[in-house]
């Protein structure tokens, strides 16, 4: 019986094998063609599904060089089957070479000083090593920049991912981590690139025209963070977003109208599931653009606390003694002004060790029905606490549960506030600057001991603040100073 099942599984084990070899022929099959229809010996071929932007980041070229060389007058005028001249007078720098019967791609690339890795990017070659007779290669002088997998192409229809990472270069596994589902024709599909940028492509085209770049600040996000999605654009747009029951505006870091930011943030209560983050971009004239970007929610790790009061604050447990407060609190967490104050990273507000975390599901000892809203860290009473970034106070008064709260308006979206504290420093109005004095820690409130709690919202949901203590957190992106 165990010889005969071993029997049975080598069986398999080739019929598999022969399995994989028969669709990386077809792979190879596929690209080769594309390869051979699109090689020519003065320039590029159009081929279906390509764009003046992606041929442009396939040989490392400027839009705007490739349409001058070329007489584009608009993205939009290129056709199937133009061929386009990729010489020196569109700033390509490098060599054309056909390929002999027994030329190899790494006798080629050592030929012209480049490695066989940025050879083979150029030409987004699949099989490096089997070069038909007659293809014509760019051998460049430079690394080009990487190329997006266009829509059109028969190896992308059959397996994008497989072909995404070969196109790019890089493992798999990453190309299987932006996009864990096999998806379906028509789906986006998130390619990274470099630095956290990523290309999308779908059935009808790899990316609109008016797109040159889209990047994710990180994926996957974890739930209780935010993700930064950037895009530029080759004209001037006005950006919106939505995702989920959210609608947003995007932040324009330049003042230009090309560079635009959507700071995306989950709850930490959200479903650890994708969630897609869809830009909307305006043109001056013209249809709006529609961006579709795959975010991936991962769950994260939460601690449980149960937390005993004192007996002479179990009364601040009645939601009917903190109706006011919490309706004033939620009027101001989701201000949006539209100056930024804030610098990045943040500095701590407080010079303590932490001693609750973000997200940790709590217990008043009737079950974990809620969860911790900000970070609180430890302190006497008396200890200063300081503005974590420019801004301007909202809120600075006495209230039932909070004790002595802060709250204060940073811009684009972003407010933080300050709970417990024992003194108030500050008036409402009042522009405050990083490291600048506003209260000290207490113990007032629903508290059990001396802590300042920090909280802080983006788009109005609670995020975890610790994530903007980080010099290379998401909203590092965003550059340091407004």
């Amino acid at each position: 019986m165990a010889k005969g099942r071993r029997t049975e599984r080598r069986r398999s084990g080739t019929w598999s094998r022969l399995l994989v070899s028969v669709c990386l022929l077809t792979l190879v099959v596929s690209t080769v063609a594309v390869q051979a229809a699109a090689a020519h010996p003065d320039g590029y071929r159009v081929q279906p599904g390509d764009t003046l932007e992606t041929i442009a980041e396939r040989f490392g070229l400027s839009p705007r060089a490739l349409m001058r060389a070329n007489g584009v007058r608009h993205p939009r005028d290129l056709r199937v089957g133009q061929l386009l001249t990729l010489g020196p007078e569109a700033g390509l720098e490098g060599t054309r070479f056909t390929v002999d019967s027994e030329d190899e791609l790494l006798s080629l690339s050592r030929a012209a000083g480049v490695s066989l890795r940025r050879v083979a990017r150029a030409n987004q070659l699949l099989r490096p090593t089997e070069l038909p007779a007659g293809l014509a290669l760019w051998l460049p002088d430079h690394a080009p920049a990487v190329a997006l997998p266009t829509a059109g192409d028969p190896v992308l229809r059959r397996a994008p991912r497989v072909a995404a990472a070969v196109r790019q270069g890089l493992p798999l596994w990453e190309l299987l981590v932006l996009n864990p589902q096999p998806g379906t024709l028509g789906q986006p599909l998130l390619v990274p690139v470099r630095a956290g940028e990523i290309a999308v492509a779908g059935a009808e085209g790899a990316r609109p025209s008016i797109v040159e770049r889209v990047a994710v600040s990180a994926q996957p996000v974890t739930r209780g963070d935010v993700a930064v999605v950037s895009v530029t654009t080759a004209e001037p747009v006005t950006c919106a977003f939505t995702y989920a029951d959210m609608s947003e505006v995007c932040r324009d870091t330049e003042g230009s109208g090309t560079h635009w930011h959507a700071l995306v943030a989950f709850s930490p209560m959200r479903a650890p599931e994708p969630v897609t983050v869809t830009l909307r971009l305006s043109p001056a004239e013209g249809e709006t653009v529609t961006l579709p970007v795959v975010l991936h929610v991962t769950g994260g790790r939460f601690d449980y606390e149960r937390l005993d009061l004192p007996s002479d604050r179990q009364a601040l447990l009645d939601p009917t003694l903190s109706q006011a407060e919490t309706a004033k609190i939620a009027s101001l967490r989701p201000l949006r002004s539209p100056t930024r104050h804030w610098t990045y990273p943040f500095r701590q507000p407080v010079e303590s060790a932490v001693t609750s975390y973000f997200g940790s599901r709590r217990s008043y000892g009737y079950g974990f029905t809620s969860y911790h809203a900000g970070t609180d860290f430890d302190g006497e009473v008396g200890m200063p606490v300081v503005a974590p970034s420019g801004g301007v106070v909202v809120l600075a008064e006495s209230l039932v549960v909070r004790g002595n709260a802060i709250m204060i308006d940073h811009g684009w979206g972003v407010v933080t506030g300050y709970w417990h504290l024992s003194a108030i420093d500050v008036v409402v109005g009042q522009q405050v600057a990083a490291g600048e004095r506003i209260g000290a820690v207490g113990n007032t409130g629903l508290s059990t001991g001396a802590h300042l709690h920090w909280e802080l919202w983006v788009n109005g949901v609670a995020v975890n603040v610790l994530s903007w203590l980080d010099p290379d957190g998401p909203a590092a992106v965003l550059g340091p100073t407004p």
